[in-house]
């Protein structure tokens, strides 16, 4: 490609310096030298530009300077456990009258059990024999003895027995919290395709 008038000087003098080598001989070509305008030679060597943009950034900074501060001073200012303590109180009531109501119905529905055992025991005697009989009412004791005690206790004194139980064998604890999650589960499951 010949030069022309149209040719850009840049590309005449990369021209130049790469003469193409004879056939036969291998040169590698050096990496060309970035090219500097005018305007970075002059940025580079002009301290007065480098310090007007310093005198530009400077108010910026410190506006965002003077911003961070007002924030953390806002957020600091604030009593976080003023705000949070009614809270805590308001879901602690809310969560032991709940605990409460859930007893009262456990302790009915257990008696409502016992009591349902007890009135089938009379059949299971005629149809298996006493010895059955003898065994669903000793399961109907066993139920009602158990919805009597939960009768007689506070929510506090089974969150008590809860804790000292799940601490001497948390094992056992962790497979019948698993039994009751699945059983929850499939109860919930079970309601949600009847609303469908």
């Amino acid at each position: 490609m010949a030069d022309t008038p149209e040719t850009p000087p840049a590309k005449r003098a990369r021209k130049a310096a790469n003469p193409k080598p004879a056939s036969g001989t291998s040169v590698t070509p050096k990496p060309a030298a970035p090219v500097k305008t005018a305007a970075t030679a002059k940025a580079s060597s002009d301290p007065s530009v480098s310090q007007g943009l310093s005198s530009q950034i400077a108010p910026i900074k410190a506006q965002a300077e003077k911003a961070a501060r007002a924030a953390a001073d806002k957020l600091n200012a604030v009593d976080w456990k003023a705000h949070i303590d009614p809270l805590k109180d308001q879901a602690a009531k809310t969560a032991i009258s709940a605990a409460g109501v859930a007893k009262d119905k456990t302790g009915s529905a257990m008696q409502s059990l016992a009591k349902l055992i007890s009135d089938t025991a009379g059949t299971v005697d005629a149809k298996l024999g006493p010895q059955y009989g003898d065994y669903a009412r000793q399961a109907a004791e066993t139920v009602a003895g158990a919805a009597d005690k939960l009768d007689s206790k506070d929510v506090d004194q089974l969150m008590a027995e809860a804790r000292d139980f799940v601490r001497k064998s948390p094992a056992v604890a962790i497979g019948a919290a698993a039994v009751v999650g699945f059983v929850l589960m499939r109860l919930a499951k079970g309601s949600g395709e009847d609303k469908a």
